[in-house]
């Protein structure tokens, strides 16, 4: 939970494409989605215009990497709390069958020149065909 002048990622997970659940597998050559449920406090979000969320699946078998960036520059400042799910759609999956897959992000909330900033990390997937 964020405090009142910080922005927080309070869950990521991965799910199918267009799925609203956590996914313990994923099937290859699938598209899917990481999911970040995010919050910003009533002070920050009085003052934000921006964020961007910026999150990484790793294949921790093979140490293969894919990045998707989310950046956002119209928000509407509002003095109440912000929570929100932030959907990034992921290509189709490329790994072997038993690949263990992992999301992590870093979001940043702007407001002004000001920014804050958080993380998160989903539990393991496993791939399959």
């Amino acid at each position: 939970m964020a405090g009142s002048w910080d922005a927080s990622v309070n869950v990521l997970y991965i799910t199918e494409s267009g799925a609203v659940y956590m996914a313990q597998t994923l099937k290859i050559a699938n598209a899917f989605d990481v999911v970040a449920e995010i919050e910003v406090g009533a002070q920050l979000n009085g003052f934000t215009t921006a964020d961007r969320l910026v999150v990484t699946v790793t294949n921790l078998t093979t140490g293969v990497v894919t990045t998707q960036v989310n950046n956002r520059t119209s928000l509407m400042p509002a003095g109440t709390v912000r929570r929100e799910q932030i959907r990034v759609a992921f290509p189709p999956l490329v790994a072997n069958e038993g690949d263990l897959l992992r999301a992590t992000c870093s979001y940043r909330a702007t407001a002004g020149i000001n920014a804050d900033f958080s993380w998160g990390q989903s539990e393991p997937a496993i791939a399959e065909p």
